[in-house]
């Protein structure tokens, strides 16, 4: 009889299950060790393809001369913020599929400034305890690297900390974090993204795309800018009194010029022309432009100078009513004339009054008097007022599949009028548009009579939805002064008409089959103009999108952000919660009923099978 030896069989189980497990080891590691440098990249399976590259980066990356770097000063993770902590992950993964997509044209690496600076402390503490002895030399004094060196070195390349809001328990503070992205091409000077935050990463694939085409152009693009020094509409000469307006637009230049644009002002005159070799145009318009100012815009697009155009038809204040408490609004029209010529393009700017039921809000100073003993004493202070014609575009009527306006959010549309697009003669010009933002789906229009504006709702009939405020077009657009003398200038204000000779008058025509060009139109100047755009952030936003889109190239308008969208469950009817309520109470019991009549049934068949 054979006996069953158990301890050679556990032995032989052991031997079997650690060889079998020692195999699948090796095999998990050979396989990884094949495929650990086969790119392969992600698979996006989000509905809006928010991890997808998009297809103008290949084009942007194939004109590249030679590889470039991208280097991303971060704090580590345990230094940041709740909210922040994932972010070195989600720009490490972008970075990836950046340097996919480049075809071994792009690379990156991530730096930890502030690990560097603990290496640095630790280093001079220790130092600082070695004996007097053992002195640093000269050279090895300037070698030593220290925290001061290392934020000195940073600030040259732009790299600054910057304060973040942190909550942690029940302690709120203030903690200053590096997030920053800086490439490198070539001996060219570094394009550096100065701020990198969860609220902008959505946008960050268009940033580095857009500073890389300025790296590959090296050089500043040449825009111009129309108004140059103010000048004094003839309708409000009499209130300055010879005195000259403050400059307006003052922050749009300084804007453009920190961001690499070599921007060049003008006032559209016989000696202060249009600059030559621009690639854009930008026009802030809230004032009646002259003939000859009217064909060198038309000249300009007939020669495919790309044009930004932002124009109102009126202003308004705002006073303290006689009634207490209110407010009245007077309308002032611009008398702007600039329908005359883009009417030819197929659109116009609306010459009624424009108001939404979305709306902001204005600080207003409202004085008063108080009496302290004998003496009476004005006091200032300040008011929050809306009206209608303070427009606020939110969020959700931003086009964000386009460049342009993507991540941008709740637009201040102070006074701007919507825009009227005539579909036929785009048609007919093969000129497509679309529409960058629109009012909300209850705005109305007022004509321009009286002094006083009536800000009433209006009958539900005339309720506008979804009228179109700014507008991308590109395509061939009709001159209106093709084959025509140019018109004269017209003399300043100083100059005496009599001295003008016939040798000053430009004579060259336009003339030759008009390029296809590119033209965004605003019906709103205060977009850009100081007070605004040094308060309202997402307004430099659009207006570096809409420069860098026209002025960079093609290729930029079609990267779009990827921002995350918030999907939110619908409100429920209340007919729905009743259904849900009997589905949830009475499915069991159904079930159960169910159940027990089946198990009956059941029952009854054994027996009558047994029996």
């Amino acid at each position: 009889m054979k006996i069953f030896d158990y301890k050679d069989r556990n032995k032989q189980f052991v031997v079997t299950f650690v060889t079998g497990a020692v195999l699948l080891g090796a095999i998990v590691i050979l396989i990884n060790m094949i495929f650990s440098n086969l790119q392969v990249g992600r698979f996006d399976l989000t509905a809006n393809n928010i991890y997808t590259i998009s297809p103008s980066v290949k084009k942007i990356f194939s004109d590249l001369e030679a590889p470039i770097e991208a280097t991303y000063y971060v704090s580590s993770s345990e230094k940041m913020p709740t909210e922040w902590k994932n972010l070195e992950q989600d720009v490490r993964d972008l970075l990836k599929e950046l340097q996919l997509t480049s075809n071994s044209m792009f690379s990156y690496k991530v730096f930890d400034p502030s690990e560097e600076e603990e290496k640095a402390a630790l280093q001079a503490k220790n130092e600082k305890n070695e004996e007097e002895s053992s002195l640093l030399t000269s050279e090895e004094e300037q070698d030593k690297i220290t925290h001061e060196r290392i934020a000195e070195r940073l600030y040259e390349k732009g790299v600054i900390p910057f304060g973040v809001r942190s909550t942690s328990r029940d302690e709120f503070a203030i903690k200053r974090v590096y997030s920053s992205i800086v490439l490198s091409y070539l001996d060219r000077k570094e394009e550096v993204i100065a701020e990198v935050r969860p609220s902008t990463f959505g946008n960050l694939e268009y940033d580095i795309m857009s500073r890389i085409y300025k790296l590959i152009t090296n050089k500043r693009p040449k825009i111009g800018f129309y108004p140059s020094q103010p000048e004094i509409p003839p309708q409000y000469r009499r209130y300055y009194q010879g005195q000259t307006p403050p400059d307006q637009y003052t922050e749009v230049v300084k804007l453009l010029q920190e961001n690499g644009y070599n921007v060049q002002r003008t006032n559209i005159k016989k000696d202060d022309p249009v600059p030559d070799d621009i690639k854009t145009m930008i026009l802030c318009l809230d004032q009646p432009l002259n003939e000859r100012q009217l064909y060198e815009i038309d000249k300009l697009v007939h020669n495919g100078v790309h044009i930004i155009m932002a124009g109102q038809m009126f202003n308004y204040q705002i006073a303290r009513s006689q009634k207490p408490g209110e407010f009245d609004l007077r309308g002032m029209p611009t008398r702007l004339n600039i329908n005359d010529l883009i009417k030819e393009y197929g659109l116009e700017i609306d010459d009624h009054m424009f108001m939404d039921k979305s709306t902001t809000y204005i600080q207003v100073p409202v004085y008063e008097t108080k009496k302290m003993g004998i003496f009476q004493v004005k006091q200032q202070r300040y008011e929050p007022v809306t009206k209608p014609v303070l427009i606020k575009v939110e969020t959700n009527n931003i086009n964000q599949s386009l460049s342009i306006s993507n991540g941008v959010n709740n637009i201040a549309y102070m006074y701007g009028n919507r825009l009227i697009v005539n579909e036929k003669k785009m048609d007919d010009n093969n000129i497509t548009y679309e529409n960058l933002f629109t009012s909300s789906n209850y705005s109305w229009t007022r004509r321009p009579y009286g002094y006083n504006v009536n800000i009433n709702p209006p009958e539900p009939d005339q309720i506008l939805k979804h009228e179109p405020l700014g507008i991308y077009m590109e395509g061939i657009f009709t001159s209106k002064y093709k084959g025509q003398q140019p018109p004269e200038w017209e003399p300043d204000q100083d100059e005496n008409t009599e001295s003008s000779d016939e040798s000053s008058i430009d004579t060259t025509s336009i003339t030759g089959d008009p390029q296809e060009n590119k033209f965004i139109l605003f019906g709103c100047s205060n977009l850009f103009k100081n007070n605004i755009l040094s308060s309202v952030s997402s307004h430099k936003s659009l207006l570096l999108n809409s420069v860098d889109a026209l002025t960079l190239g093609e290729e930029l308008i079609n990267i779009r952000s990827k921002n995350f969208e918030a999907r939110r469950i619908s409100e429920v009817s209340a007919a729905g919660k009743a259904i849900s309520k009997i589905f949830v109470i009475g499915f069991p019991i159904v079930i159960f009923i169910l159940a027990g009549f089946y198990i009956n049934i059941k029952r009854k068949n054994k027996r009558g099978a047994n029996s």
